[in-house]
């Protein structure tokens, strides 16, 4: 069995071996490490977030070959990866994982993200230092109504179709839906308080929504049985339907309340047989 002092050291070990690889390269020209390493709050299953700015045609190297770069830093399992994006996820033995985003310059601007805490590994232009100082101004903009208004239909729809697939005895669906319902629900809380994250930790579920959400957030979680189903979906509904009236008086959506209140209520009435 891995110990806890094994993993830390071992994640040492790789992200000393990795920002080595990265600092060799004369093109790349700048490294820091972000998320809970970087702030001091990390367990021993942490990851590794970093970030790597390089030149234009260095970026464009790095990215081609992202799949390969991480079998030289250390005992590499596989890769996680998404067509058309610039980053990287890499898990390696005994039990870690490394994330990291190639940027250019250009990509590399100030943004209220960066307010969070931030290790330093390499910044050969003075280019880190500046972008995390212009950063420290900057807060996270209020949503668009718009974007608003698309993840509360979504909660909605999720509502809906946790009850139509638990009619259909679909319940492994249904538990999928159940999810995606949580998560829209937890969105939608953050917007209603306003909250801007100012800790890595605060990224925590705990910590993003009110308690009386999270109670209700953890009793939601119920074996294959459409009766629990049933039950949890129309508590989640009580609940969504505060949202809604909350969400109606902090945003300008073009949309009815009393329709959706109507459309909440056809969970929380049951009034599908």
């Amino acid at each position: 069995m891995i110990t806890h002092s094994e993993l830390v050291q071992a994640r040492e070990t790789l992200l000393d071996r990795t920002v080595s690889f990265f600092a060799k390269r004369p093109d790349v020209i700048g490294i820091f490490l972000a998320g809970s390493l970087a702030a001091e709050s990390a367990d021993a299953y942490s990851d590794i977030d970093l970030r790597v700015i390089a030149t234009v045609d260095e970026q464009v190297r790095l990215v081609a070959g992202r799949l390969d770069w991480p079998a030289q830093w250390g005992d590499l399992l596989f890769n996680e990866w998404l067509e058309g994006t610039q980053h990287c996820v890499s898990h390696f033995r005994p039990f870690l994982k490394i994330d990291v985003f190639y940027w250019t310059p250009e990509i590399f601007a100030p943004s209220p993200w960066f307010k969070l805490p931030t290790k330093v590994f390499l910044d050969r232009v003075g280019l880190v230092q500046r972008v995390l100082a212009e950063s420290q101004s900057l807060s996270h903009s209020r949503p668009q109504d718009a974007e608003v208004s698309r993840v509360l239909s979504k909660a909605l729809a999720g509502a809906h179709e946790v009850i139509r697939r638990t009619r259909r005895g679909e319940l492994y669906y249904a538990q999928t839906l159940l999810e995606e319902l949580r998560a829209n629900m937890t969105r939608l809380d953050m917007w209603i308080q306003g909250l801007e994250p100012s800790a890595p930790q605060e990224h925590k579920l705990a910590l993003r929504v009110r308690p009386e959400l999270l109670d209700m957030l953890k009793q939601s979680y119920v074996g294959l049985d459409a009766a629990e189903l049933d039950r949890t979906v129309v508590t989640l509904g009580d609940a969504l339907a505060v949202q809604v009236s909350e969400l109606h008086e902090r945003f300008e959506m073009r949309r009815s309340r009393a329709t959706d209140l109507a459309a909440v209520s056809i969970v929380t009435n049951r009034q599908v047989a």
